[in-house]
Order: C-alpha cells, then sequence, then structure tokens
C-alpha cells in the first residue's frame, strides 16, 4: 500500500531509472542511461508471461502476445522472437511465420513449467523459449538471425521491431524497463511511446490468440431493464477502510469517511489528496499501532477544492492500486465539515521500520523522521523523476562485496539492503528527462544533494507506496529548495584530505577523455542537450567523449582543476583516449592533457610516461581498446627509471585495457640538498589498471550460477589478478625494485575476490586501511570501492596515509560536463566536482631519503631529564601532511612500524649512466642489480622507523638513521 496514483502508469525509483551495467544494484532495481527508445510500429509486443508452469502459476505455458495496431495485414514470416535474461544476451530465439490481420493479436505459446495453471488457448504459434517468471528481455525481429546487441545498444538496433525489458532487465527500451511480474502476473502494454516503464503495467494474464472477439456475440437486448440504484455508501473509518494487512477489506465497495486533508495534489499529476483522522499520529510504537488511519483520494474533480488542514467527508469507491488503498471520489463526492475536526500529528518513530508490516501500518500517514534518521544513498535517477534514495540510518548503503567476501553472508547481506531504501519523492509524476523544460526537483546549485549527506527534516512527509518502492511524498508538489522542508548536509570539500608523506600518488578515472571529437569522426552521434546541442558521443564510431571543442573544454577544465589540486606528485589515469587505437600520434591525448595542466601550474610541472616505445618493443602499436591507463608525474619530485612497462599479449586481457607501469624515484633539490645537487630517495614501481567491467557477461561465466554481489565477468577479474600478480613479481625482480603500488579501477570492490588474491600475496589495500569510511564509486543506491591502491609489504612501510577524495561519487550527474543544459535547472557548474563519476584515491609516501645530520652546538648542554625526541615536529618544505578527520591516517599503517634505517655500508655499485655514484658505506656490500641506475637497497636492523603523527598536527622530523649520518648527495647528470 502506499500512494495510489492511478495516473503514475509504471515509475521505477531513482534507483531503478538508470542503465544497469552489471554492477551489484540493490535488488529488483536496475540504474539509468540517457534513454535509447524503440519508436513501437505497427506490430508490438503487447504482453509477455514467464511464469507458465511455476507453483502459483496462472497457466500452464509461456506466452507473448503480438498485435497489428495498423490499418493493413502484417505477415511475420522471416521474422524472429528473442529471448535474454535480465543481465544476459540473447540465446533464445523463435522462427516466425504468419500473418496478422489489422487490430488483431497473434499469441505465442512458449515453454510449460511444472504443470501448474491452466492450459492456454489455442496459439498461433508454439515454441520452446524458457522465460523467468519475474523479468526478462524479449525482442521482436523483423529478422532470423541472432541479435548481438545488450543493453541501450538494442533500442538502436535497426533490426529490433520492438522491445520490452522488464523486472529489472538491463536491457530495454527508454530510461528504465518494466515493472517485474510473478508467476501470476504479466505485464500487458497500456502505452506505446517506446518508454518500458510507463508502456507496460502488471495484471492478470490475459492470452488472447487470433480472431477472438472484441464484441460480445450474444444479442444484445435493445431495451435492456434499467441497472438497479448501487447500493448506499458504507460509513467506516479510515482505519477500517485500511485494515491491517496488505490490502484493504472494503476493496470494492463505496463508503462515506471523513478526515483531516495532509497533503494536497492539485498539479503534478498524482492528481488527489490524502486524509487521515483527526487527533492520530504522534509518537507511535508498534506494539500498539497496527493499522493506519490515512488514505489517498484519487479524484481529478475535487482535488483543486481541498487545501492541507480543511476538514473533509468523501464518498467513494474502495480499491487497490498498484499496491496503495485509495478512494475514488467523483464529481460531488466531497463535503466541507461544518465543524473542524481535531488537528493531524505528524507521526514520529524511533526509526523507520524495516518490517513491511510496520510499513504498511504508516501508508499515507503524516511523518516527521528525526535527525539522524536518514542519508542520502543514491542521486541517480533524481534527474529522471525527482526521487532521491535514502537510507534508514546515518550513512549511505553500502555494497555488500565492500564490506565482505562473496558468499552466502554477502547474498543475504545485499538481498538486505533494499530493505533499508527509502525513496523521497517531489509529489510529482513528472519525467524531467522528457520534459527538460520543467525545473527538476531537488537539484539545485544553491543546496547540493549528494551521496552520503545527512537529512534534516523540517516538515512533515506522508508515508507512501508505488511501484515497488516506499516513499515519503512531500506534502505539496516540489517547488524549490527553499520551500521544501528539507535540509540537505553540505559535504562537499574543496580540497582532500591530508596523507602526510614526501609525496604523493593518485589514482584518477578522467571519464573516457578524448581529444578525438566525436563531431570531427565519421559515423559519430551526438547526446543532445535540451537545445539540441552535441555534448558527448552516443556511438557509431570508437571516440566515446566529448562531441565538440566547447563540451571539450567544459571537460578538461574540470579534470584539470581536480588532479591539479589532488597536489599529487604522481597520478594514474583511467579511460583516457588510446590515440594510437584511433590512428592518431601515440599518447596524443595523455600529452594534451599535460599541457593543461601545465598551462595552469606552470610550464614544465608535469610530464607524462610515453608507451608508444614499450608496445613497439613488444611489437604492437598500442592498446586494444579505445581507451587506456597512462601516468603522469611532477618532473620536479620524482624521476622515471627506464621506459613504460606494458603488459602485452596477455590473454586475460583481450577484454580490458591492459596494465601500463613505471619505476620513479622521488629526486629532492634546492634547500634540501647541499649546493643545488640533487638527492634521490628509494625507488618503487607504480602500475596503474582497468580491469574488466561488470556491464556485460563473458563466456569464462557462462557455466557459473549468477553472483549478485561481484555481477557479471567476475572470472575475467580474477583471471586478470592472476596475471597481474605474476606480472608484476617477475618485472619487479627484473627490475630489482622492491616497493610496489597497483592502483587504478579494479572493478572489483574491496572484498572482491581479485583483491582477495592480491591479499593473500601479501598486498595492503590502503585505502581501506588508512581510509575504511571512505569509497569510490556509487551505484544501485549503494557505495563502495572500485578504484583501489594497493601495496606490497615493503611499500607499506612506506604509506603515511590515503584519503578518497569525494569530488565525483556522490555527484548527480547532472554535475558532469556531459549533462549540461540537460535541464533548465543547470547544475553543470566549473570546478573540481563531477569531473568524473569515480572519486580520485590519494596516498601519502615517504620519499625514502636519505637523512641529513645536523651540525649541534657543542657548547649547549642538554637537559637529562627530558624525554628523548623524535625530531622536529617537520621542516620548513615538508611539515608533513596530516587529515581534517578524527582518528585518520596517524601515521603508518597498523603492524608497520616503518622501515628502519640502514647500517654503514659499502654503497650501491653500477649507476647508470651519467650518475654519480653514492660514497661507500663500510661494512656492508648492498643489494647489487637494481633497476638501471639504482644499486640495491642495503640492509635493515630491527628498528622502530618512524614515529606516528600525534593528533595529525603534521609529521614530526624524522631522527637520523643509522648509517645515513655520512651520506651525502650526489649530482643527476644529462
Amino acid at each position: 500500500m502506499g500512494g495510489g496514483l492511478r495516473s503514475r502508469l509504471a515509475r521505477v525509483g531513482g534507483t531503478a531509472a538508470a542503465l544497469a551495467i552489471g554492477i551489484s544494484v540493490l535488488p529488483g532495481v536496475a540504474p539509468a542511461a540517457q534513454a535509447a527508445v524503440v519508436a513501437p510500429g505497427d506490430v508490438q509486443i503487447n504482453e509477455v508471461y514467464g511464469g507458465g508452469g511455476n507453483s502459483g502459476a496462472t497457466f500452464q505455458n509461456d506466452f507473448v502476445e503480438l498485435r497489428n495496431t495498423g490499418t493493413e495485414p502484417v505477415s511475420i514470416d522471416g521474422w524472429s522472437l528473442q529471448y535474454a535474461s535480465r543481465t544476459g544476451s540473447f540465446n533464445n530465439t523463435l522462427a516466425l511465420s504468419g500473418t496478422i490481420a489489422p487490430g488483431d493479436t497473434f499469441l505465442i505459446q512458449l515453454a510449460a513449467g511444472n504443470g501448474n495453471g491452466e492450459p492456454l488457448p489455442a496459439a498461433d504459434l508454439t515454441g520452446g523459449i524458457n522465460a523467468s517468471g519475474t523479468g526478462g528481455v524479449f525482442a521482436l525481429s523483423d529478422a532470423s538471425g541472432k541479435l548481438a546487441c545488450t543493453g541501450t545498444a538494442c533500442a538502436e538496433d535497426p533490426a529490433v521491431v520492438d522491445l520490452v525489458g522488464w523486472g529489472g532487465a538491463a536491457t530495454f527500451s527508454g530510461e528504465a524497463p518494466a515493472p517485474a511480474t510473478t508467476n501470476a502476473t504479466s505485464a500487458s502494454r497500456v502505452a506505446a511511446t517506446g518508454e518500458n516503464s510507463t508502456d507496460f503495467a502488471t495484471g492478470a494474464p490475459t492470452p488472447t490468440p487470433s480472431g477472438t472477439p472484441t464484441d460480445p456475440t450474444d444479442p444484445v437486448d435493445p431495451d435492456p431493464e434499467p441497472e438497479p440504484d448501487p447500493e448506499p455508501a458504507r460509513e467506516a473509518t479510515i482505519a477500517e477502510i485500511q485494515g491491517t494487512g496488505p490490502a484493504s477489506p472494503l476493496a470494492g465497495q463505496t463508503v462515506t469517511t471523513e478526515g483531516v486533508v495532509t497533503a494536497v495534489y492539485a498539479t503534478g499529476g498524482l492528481n488527489g489528496y490524502v486524509i487521515q483522522t483527526g487527533g492520530t499520529g504522534g509518537a507511535l510504537s508498534f506494539d500498539t499501532h497496527k493499522g493506519s488511519t490515512a488514505v489517498f483520494v484519487y479524484s481529478r474533480d475535487t482535488m483543486d477544492q481541498v487545501a492541507i488542514g480543511d476538514s473533509v467527508e468523501v464518498t467513494g469507491a474502495v480499491s487497490e492500486f498498484n499496491g496503495s488503498t485509495q478512494i475514488t471520489v467523483a464529481a460531488g463526492g466531497l463535503t466541507k465539515a461544518d465543524q473542524p475536526l481535531e488537528a493531524v500529528e505528524p507521526a514520529t518513530l524511533k526509526a523507520f521500520p524495516t518490517d513491511e508490516a510496520e510499513r504498511e501500518s504508516l501508508e499515507h500517514m503524516l511523518y516527521l523522521p528525526g535527525a539522524g534518521d536518514f542519508t542520502v544513498t543514491d542521486v541517480y535517477g533524481t534527474s529522471g523523476y525527482g526521487e532521491v534514495g535514502l537510507a534508514i540510518g546515518d550513512a549511505p548503503l553500502r555494497q555488500a562485496g565492500d564490506v565482505m567476501r562473496p558468499g552466502a553472508d554477502a547474498t543475504a547481506y545485499y538481498e538486505e539492503q533494499a530493505t533499508k531504501l527509502v525513496l523521497l519523492d517531489d509529489g510529482k509524476t513528472t519525467n524531467f528527462s522528457r520534459n527538460p523544460d520543467q525545473p527538476m526537483s531537488w537539484l539545485t546549485t544553491e543546496e547540493p544533494v549528494r551521496v552520503g549527506a545527512s537529512t534534516t527534516f523540517t516538515e512533515p512527509v506522508v508515508v507512501s507506496y508505488s511501484f515497488n518502492q516506499w516513499r515519503l511524498n512531500t506534502t505539496t508538489p516540489w517547488e524549490s529548495a527553499s520551500t521544501d522542508g528539507v535540509d540537505f548536509e553540505n559535504t562537499r570539500q574543496a580540497t582532500p584530505n591530508e596523507v602526510g608523506g614526501d609525496f604523493q600518488v593518485a589514482t584518477f578515472n578522467v571519464l573516457n577523455y578524448f581529444t578525438t571529437l566525436g563531431v570531427d569522426t565519421p559515423g559519430c552521434t551526438p547526446y543532445t542537450n535540451m537545445d539540441g546541442e552535441g555534448t558527448n558521443v552516443r556511438g557509431g564510431c570508437l571516440p566515446r567523449g566529448a562531441w565538440d571543442e566547447t563540451s571539450f573544454e567544459r571537460q578538461q577544465s574540470k579534470i584539470v582543476e581536480a588532479i591539479s589540486t589532488t597536489d599529487a606528485e604522481v597520478v594514474g589515469l583511467m579511460e583516457i583516449e588510446n590515440s594510437a587505437r584511433l590512428g592518431e600520434t601515440a599518447d596524443e591525448a595523455t600529452a594534451s592533457l599535460v599541457a593543461a595542466l601545465n598551462e595552469r601550474d606552470g610550464a614544465g610541472t608535469w610530464s607524462y610516461v610515453p608507451t608508444a616505445p614499450a608496445y613497439a618493443a613488444a611489437g604492437v602499436e598500442g592498446g586494444q581498446d579505445a581507451i587506456t591507463n597512462a601516468i603522469i608525474y611532477k618532473s620536479a619530485s620524482v624521476k622515471p627509471v627506464g621506459d613504460a612497462q606494458i603488459l602485452v599479449g596477455d590473454p586475460a586481457f583481450d577484454n580490458a585495457r591492459e596494465p601500463i607501469g613505471q619505476v620513479f624515484v622521488p629526486v629532492r633539490s634546492g634547500d634540501d640538498a647541499a649546493d643545488g645537487e640533487i638527492v634521490e630517495g628509494e625507488p618503487f614501481f607504480f602500475a596503474v589498471n582497468h580491469f574488466k567491467s561488470k556491464g556485460s557477461a563473458d563466456a569464462e561465466d557462462a557455466n557459473l550460477p549468477a553472483d549478485p554481489v561481484q555481477g557479471n565477468a567476475r572470472t575475467s577479474r580474477l583471471q586478470q589478478a592472476e596475471a597481474l600478480n605474476t606480472w608484476v613479481t617477475a618485472k619487479a625482480a627484473e627490475l630489482g625494485v622492491e616497493d610496489i603500488l597497483l592502483g587504478g579501477d579494479f572493478n572489483a570492490y574491496t572484498q572482491e575476490e581479485p583483491l582477495q588474491l592480491f591479499y593473500e600475496a601479501g598486498y595492503t589495500n590502503l585505502g581501506a586501511e588508512f581510509d575504511p569510511e571512505g569509497w569510490s564509486y556509487s551505484f544501485g543506491g549503494m557505495v563502495g570501492s572500485l578504484d583501489h591502491v594497493i601495496a606490497n609489504a615493503s611499500a607499506t612501510e612506506r604509506i603515511t596515509g590515503a584519503t578518497d577524495w569525494s569530488i565525483n561519487g556522490p555527484e548527480s550527474v547532472m554535475t558532469q560536463y556531459s549533462r549540461y543544459r540537460n535541464n533548465t535547472v543547470n547544475i553543470y557548474e566549473p570546478g573540481v566536482f563531477g569531473s568524473s563519476d569515480h572519486n580520485p584515491l590519494i596516498v601519502g609516501m615517504d620519499a625514502g631519503f636519505p637523512a641529513v645530520e645536523e651540525p649541534t652546538d657543542p657548547t649547549e648542554p642538554t637537559d637529562p631529564t627530558d624525554p628523548t625526541e623524535p625530531g622536529t615536529p617537520g621542516d620548513g618544505e615538508h611539515p608533513g601532511k596530516g587529515s581534517d578527520r578524527p582518528q585518520e591516517n596517524p601515521g603508518k599503517a597498523p603492524g608497520h612500524a616503518g622501515k628502519p634505517g640502514k647500517p654503514d655500508h659499502a654503497g650501491k655499485p653500477d649507476k647508470a649512466p651519467g650518475h654519480a655514484g653514492k660514497p661507500g658505506k663500510p661494512d656492508h656490500a648492498g643489494k647489487p642489480g637494481k633497476a638501471p641506475g639504482h644499486a640495491g637497497k642495503p640492509g635493515k636492523p630491527d628498528h622502530a622507523g618512524k614515529p606516528g603523527k600525534p593528533d595529525h598536527a603534521g609529521k614530526p622530523g624524522k631522527p637520523a638513521k643509522p648509517g645515513n649520518a655520512g651520506k651525502r648527495a650526489f649530482a643527476l647528470q644529462g
């Protein structure tokens, strides 16, 4: 039960109105992309039913019913009906034949289940397709060949005549799939706009073969007896109308009842108002409160005659509409009360319930949430139907794979999340993506609505239910942020939390940064905004980024400001144009981004790691995908050693981007080095990765049961993790580098199998270690980290902190360049927010510079009673970076005391040409065979390492490391 909204034939929640790309979404909920629509022709899919023969089935067989809506007969010889599971591809095809007369139906009988239900009427055609009882995809094609499309691409396939995805399907026409069915219900067409979510409604199956009469066959009495007078309306309280179960015990009866008007929807499409029994509400306990005392009144005729606070009496028929109890009131069915009823008090609760019966007892009642009762967990669909996903409690919903290892417990946790979701509804039925001239609800530049924000309700809302989602409706249609009765916490943070260290390493997804523009590329088609201007590439070509120079500048300006503001010295990039794959100069897009960064930060500040030499050495021209990975760096802070290292030719990466790595050495000059010489720190190997997405199934998972926690292609990602681990271990040994960082978009949440492989190999997830509440990506109403930096044991000893900078994941997509002017309310703004859809992750790291022993004044005595100081609180240029989050990033990762100092030893042999050797150190030979230009690390005695940071006041100065007091800087030449 819930908001009885007759005009809302199908309306999927904000979390449901999105393109399902295979990442874990709330059960039964699929997310939306920019809509691709199959414009229905004369022959349409009219009804689909997949529960045939199952327990509780209405009929023994599945079926699909076609209808010819045209005025001429249509032959379907050579056509095909094709079926795909909710997340799969079209692997079931039935050849069609026959002719459908104008206005007639055509019944196709499909597979039988277990014999439950009634036999179907005699069908026009029989096939063996076995459909799901709850959701799937049927495509009607005018060709016999198997359709290869999935997702939104199917709506653009010229061979597709009609397309119906329902029940959370990833493939559908329009913005969202049709509602889910059961073994006792089908999805039937009620409109023909091409939008599955509103074109189909669920109800009792009505299979109709061709030739079925639509008019009565019995003769009609020309002088029928007049209808008897209707039974007088029954007087009933609202509590009696509602009952205590899921449906009204008075459904189908005409009743008269009274109440106080608590909400009015005379505009916006809901077409009615809510009344509640006078004197009810207030503090409720479910020990005693068992049934609702409010009901929705559907009445186009009287909705403009009432105001909030009116005491009224209504007469009308009770019904259940889409799970909601309502009274339909005609003209004359409303009477204003002579005496006002006792006022209604908004209900207050200790916490909003997750139990269905308890929620039912609140249906349509006025409710005022308390502080901390709800947190924003989803804003993806807010720009569509004006719905904000709220999580019960003080945190957004978390992806199961981010919390625990996949398995039965994780699946149960995942399924439980759906019970914690409630939609904050704008009290309208408007689809703003179809009506961009109407200002969208909730989203403004004055009050950003972001995932993770707490909510404060200053006005009550109405608890309602419609289209499989519980909602909190505003009491009048939404108008503005200043009058909506909800305050959202502003969680934007203009700069990242401090992470400490001598330098920082970051990951950044640049959201398909392409310098090859769609407008310049034959075959490309654009997404367009409300002004008809192209914003980004929709398809038809290899480029995936900005449509024209104007859109590109909007995109690039955000990315440049965000990368610069990370303050990182090394940045791994994902989703950047693979220029060589597009026939352009290799690394052209990366070079363009670096040029833009240098224009902002100063000439020569940034450089990039060229990939062409490494690909050429492997005998290939570039990566296999149109997007690739890249590494950029600040040349004053780090120095690349040797060429890029690329994992080329491994079959595990045939469906993903190849890992790209580089050895770096931190460098320091200026006041920190004697006589202007440059000091080198300890080398490290950094590889950036972008594993196979969860967006589509692949052959590797063909024989595995579906896993809602890990999604599609989990085997591919595990194989990629195995290949990466093997490669990087061998490569580091070959290069003589001990410390390894692996970063990027692993498309796996923190506890999923690919990450577990690395943990078992001794790697530490730095985001989880130092910023356990952080996350990088929001999808399907839940948050989690797909983006990671993991470090092997020796590198972890150098880590001082890590943070997810939440500038992208929490934002509405409408802040991105590609949604510029998609609504008359334009929330695209210059700046870092909405620069991508993934948050950057920033890691602080010790450089491993040799300690310089400061001379002491031999005449100044020390106080023997003072405790030994670890050093100064940080020097002027490197004061240390702490965190503004309490108790975060206190120093080294737990269990890692820091790398110890080095005893005196003979020095590092075999420096690279052009590098003067470091002076020899007695008593220790060091390790040979380091990366070119770097002799091995010497042995290390046990020692406490670097002290932690008290209260994040900045990193304390480091005591001189044993054996390094006399180590002097050496010059870098060439």
